[in-house]
């Protein structure tokens, strides 16, 4: 029983956030700085790392096989976007049809390569999620 418990706290406060959404960059992805004081909303995430595209933290494709088209759509890329709103949709429903945030937050190193960047806003604006944000870290206030 108190197994339990210790591993149901420890679930608790890995959710809890006190201010607005917290992002965690994929390993050898680092953000550039920002100066914003308004926290993010909620929104679906899509990092890219050296090697991967990763969408709400499991893989999709690699980057290599995304850059090795010739088409600006990176089709895995939008199976899983696709997938994702579904699922956002079914949410909505069972919860009373309240609204579906069609807002998608991409998350990058500074080195990122644009034609790879690219794609991605080309892919998520093409799964309709047309409003796009760019993750940044927030710089420690003085």
């Amino acid at each position: 029983m108190m197994d339990i418990l210790v591993v149901l706290l420890l679930f608790l406060l890995k959710s809890f956030v006190l201010d607005g959404e917290t992002m965690t960059p994929p390993p050898g992805v680092e953000l550039p700085p920002s100066t914003a004081r308004v926290a993010p909303e909620a929104t679906l995430v899509v990092a890219i790392s050296d090697d991967t595209i990763l969408l709400g933290g499991e893989p999709i494709t690699s980057v290599g096989a995304a850059l090795a088209s010739d088409d600006l759509l990176i089709e895995k890329l939008e199976e899983g976007l696709h997938r994702e709103l579904s699922r956002m949709e079914e949410l909505a429903d069972r919860k009373g049809g309240g609204e579906v945030s069609y807002k998608v937050t991409i998350q990058g190193d500074r080195e990122l390569e644009f034609r790879l960047l690219q794609r991605v806003m080309y892919t998520c604006s093409e799964s309709g999620l047309e409003e796009m944000a760019l993750a940044v870290v927030q710089k420690a206030r003085s």
